[in-house]
């Protein structure tokens, strides 16, 4: 008896019938896409403990998995100061926050985080007093108790703290800058300059690069951002900011008998005067 010998599944169908796919395979040299307008600011001495720092948030679209940071003080030269690998709660208002009286329970702060697809939670009224729910607005420092979603990544924030850390209270417009971030908030990029440095311009380009961490764009392609140091987080008391914009303070007690008295009635300061009070012994 002859026959032929054939190996077991050879020429005979599958079991399965193949699968269809899923859409367009993953592609991990997708372009990022540009970085958005950074948010690059100094904050007071409550939140660097005395150090001079500058604070940066940024964002990124769909395809954006985060960026270097190059920071340059002529323009021309960058250095690497590092990398933000997470992308920041940031977007703007949409329509204008007026100038109110701490805590500020009479107006609401209307805010679109489409750039970042950021989401906001609320917190309780504790959590708005002790700053945990700190948030950057055009410049100043405020804190919320409860964010309502009224749309797609957009919010209505009620009961503000206004002016935390000593900022100044101010009127803000539909379309400035906005962020929801913490000191330990990990999206937030915190750099360190030395003290010789503040009224120094310094630029900064953020390349991206995408989800895969691939495909980062070029130094020469970025735009630059420029920003004039202040030295503000180096303050050992927020007693300019503070007094300059009339917004109250209280600094605790001294423990040392008392050995003058003062009238420390709302003063206007320009930008860049020293309000000096004196030494403790």
């Amino acid at each position: 008896m002859t026959g032929t010998i054939v190996p077991i599944g050879v020429g005979t169908a599958v079991l399965h019938a193949k699968q269809a796919s899923a859409g367009a395979p993953l592609n991990p040299f997708v372009a990022p896409g540009n970085t958005n307008p950074p948010i690059i600011f100094e904050p007071s001495a409550g939140l660097t403990g005395g150090a001079t720092e500058v604070w940066i948030i940024a964002s990124g679209g769909a395809d954006w998995g985060g960026c270097q940071v190059w920071i340059s003080t002529d323009g021309n030269t960058y250095g690497l100061a590092g990398t933000i690998y997470r992308g920041g709660r940031q977007g703007v208002l949409t329509a204008t926050l007026p100038a109110a009286a701490d805590p500020d329970t009479a107006h609401t702060l209307a805010v679109d985080l489409s750039q970042s697809r950021g989401p906001l939670l609320s917190g309780t009224q504790a959590d708005a007093d002790a700053y945990v729910t700190l948030c950057y607005c055009d410049g100043e420092l405020l804190s919320y108790e409860t964010a309502a979603l009224t749309a797609t990544y957009k919010y209505s924030l009620t009961y503000l703290r206004r002016g935390a850390y000593g900022t100044a209270i101010g009127t803000h417009a539909s379309g400035a800058a906005f962020a929801r971030f913490g000191p330990n908030d990990p999206s937030l990029f915190r750099y360190f300059y030395p003290a010789s440095f503040v009224g120094t311009t310094v630029y900064v380009k953020l390349p991206a690069f995408n989800t895969f961490g691939q495909a980062l764009q070029s130094l020469a392609a970025t735009a630059a951002h420029s920003y004039t140091l202040l030295g503000t987080g180096g303050q050992s008391l927020d007693v300019i900011a503070a007094l300059a914009s009339g917004v109250a303070q209280d600094w605790g007690l001294v423990a040392t008998g008392v050995v003058a008295l003062a009238d420390l009635a709302p003063v206007a300061a320009a930008a860049g005067y020293d309000i000096i009070l004196g030494l403790l012994n």
